[in-house]
């Protein structure tokens, strides 16, 4: 039997407790003559702490147990093998007994190969546990300690925008231009795929690699970019620069949430569109939107595709606003070159536009009524918080409330819709910016990128309204 004696002394601990690397390794000598074994060598640690395993005398010992020249390792004391409960489970555990070496610690009388030693190892993992958990406790009380200084923790995954430098968070220039452009991208009605599509033929890269949408909502989420830390869900005002305002980071979130539920009550994911003008469509009759939908195959011909009022097609319950319209269903190659020919004609003389600007000025400059409007949803959701305080006193019935509640709901609801209604008319888009977009769409148009050409659309258009053989675009410019 090969036996390994391990002694270990820092400087500290000799002066206070009084016994040398040379005391140790003489009793630990006589103890395995009078057991009958074969020391195959010393491996010793003079000046060096329990607290971690980085030791050379700990390490060569090691290797030599990997190499199958030891059979059983012997210490004067338990804590010479490591301070550290954790550390000391886990060379017992994962390094002499997963290698075949028994453990004895000469004090302690403790020893792997018995019974006794066996439990013990039992005893501590638990005290190992405990260790765990209060490291962890103390990384946490760090943590927070930090956050609510304004400092990042640290971690494997560093916020896009941002670099770590000397335990601050130091904006990327690089990548806080391409943060900024997906955030107005995306508010100014781009899909995330199209986004997509763009920083590749940008060559844009963050430092994890190409962008996607998944990427994009977690970023447009992220309130670092705010100037914010987070800690469990706690935000602190943080110490570096913010990348972002607040009033575009909150556009951006609203818009996240407006697509997630309504992807949730259809099944229709936002963005994800089949046909070029999906999702722009609206009935004027019923208010519902119109979709794609296949018709019948005619002498072996292909099935010919039509845009059609969701409510007419009955393919989406939730989509249906009135089972009863008929508005009418548009071949779609048709629609779709009625709205390419008058893109076309923004291009063909500039004036074109400011024109199309005069002429719906008045319906326009709603600018007074929208505020009125939004401060009177202000005031319902004032009373809706009250009712709702009321009702957690017990103070009035759960009747009344509901009624309450359902006609304050009815109010703010079509508050809301005469809201949309006005606010689809305000200027997104520059005199500049559209004419540009729409001189590019005929070369858009012969490369028949779909993504593209979806995006030109999407770039210049708010919605179109179909009232039979009436199509009327709403522009992003007007």
């Amino acid at each position: 039997m090969n036996v390994a004696l391990y002694p270990r002394v820092s400087t500290a601990e000799q002066a206070k407790e009084g016994y040398s690397i040379r005391e140790q390794i003489d009793r630990l000598t006589k103890y395995c003559d009078a057991m009958g074994w074969h020391i195959y060598k010393i491996y010793s640690d003079p000046g060096y702490s329990g607290a971690n395993t980085q030791r050379p005398g700990l390490q060569e010992m090691i290797k030599d147990i990997k190499l199958k020249r030891v059979s059983k390792v012997v210490v004067y004391k338990l804590d010479r093998l490591s301070r550290s409960q954790l550390d000391t489970l886990y060379l017992i555990e994962k390094v002499f007994l997963a290698n075949g070496v028994d453990f004895v610690s000469m004090s302690e009388n403790f020893d792997t190969a018995t019974p006794f030693g066996r439990a013990m190892i039992g005893i501590l993992a638990v005290f190992a546990q405990l260790e765990r958990e209060q490291i962890k406790e103390r990384m946490c009380i760090g943590k927070e300690g930090r956050a609510k200084e304004g400092l990042y923790h640290g971690s494997k995954w560093l916020p896009i925008g941002y670099d770590y430098v000397n335990g601050q968070l130091v904006v990327n220039d690089y990548e806080k231009l391409q943060v900024c452009e997906v955030y107005h991208l995306f508010v100014q009605g781009m899909p995330l795929r199209a986004i997509e599509t763009l920083f590749i033929k940008k060559g844009y890269r963050h430092k994890y690699g190409n962008w996607n949408p998944k990427t994009m909502k977690r970023v447009m989420k992220n309130k670092t970019n705010l100037g914010y830390i987070n800690h469990h869900d706690t935000f602190y005002k943080g110490q570096h620069q913010p990348i972002i305002d607040e009033d575009t980071f909150e556009q951006a979130v609203k818009l996240l949430k407006i697509r997630s539920d309504a992807f949730k009550q259809t099944g229709i994911k936002p963005g994800i569109q089949t046909s070029l003008l999906g999702g722009l469509i609206y009935c004027k009759h019923c208010g519902g939107r119109y979709t794609k939908q296949s018709g019948r195959k005619w002498k072996g011909n292909p099935a010919p595709l039509y845009y059609t009022c969701y409510s007419r097609s009955k393919k989406v319950k939730a989509m249906i606003k009135d089972p009863n319209c008929k508005n009418k269903n548009y071949k779609m190659e048709e629609l779709n070159n009625l709205v390419f020919d008058r893109i076309k004609e923004l291009a063909l003389d500039r004036s074109v536009i400011s024109e199309l600007k005069k002429e719906n000025q008045s319906d326009t400059d709603n600018t007074a009524k929208i505020q009125l409007l939004r401060n009177e949803i202000k005031k319902i959701d004032a009373q809706i918080s009250k009712l709702m305080d009321l009702y957690s006193l017990d103070n009035v019935s759960i009747d009344i409330i509901s009624q309450k509640l359902q006609s304050l709901g009815q109010s703010r609801n079509n508050l809301e819709i005469e809201l949309s209604s006005l606010s689809k008319y305000e200027s997104e888009l520059s005199e500049e910016e559209a004419y540009e977009l729409a001189c590019s769409f005929k070369e858009v148009l012969k490369k028949a990128d779909f993504n593209e050409t979806r995006m030109v659309i999407e770039s210049l258009i708010n919605r179109i309204e179909i009232d039979n053989d009436k199509v009327s675009i709403y522009w992003k410019f007007i």
